[in-house]
């Protein structure tokens, strides 16, 4: 018995749980987080709409 035989199993082991469980929920990861920026875009744009017509009736802006 040497240290491949021990290390070899251990290699397979990371080697799985990389390719069958870290990968597919990455994708699912920045499918949420790619929404998720999408909707802090249109939450964002949609208040500085609102601070700017606040801002044109008390004459903040020119």
């Amino acid at each position: 018995m040497n240290l491949q035989s021990v290390l070899n199993p251990i290699a397979s082991l990371f080697q799985g749980y990389f390719e069958h469980l870290l990968v597919p929920s990455l994708s699912i990861m920045n499918t949420i987080f790619i929404i998720g920026g999408f909707f802090g875009l249109w939450l964002w744009l949609k208040r500085q709409k609102a601070y700017n017509e606040k801002a044109k009736q008390d004459g903040g802006i020119a």
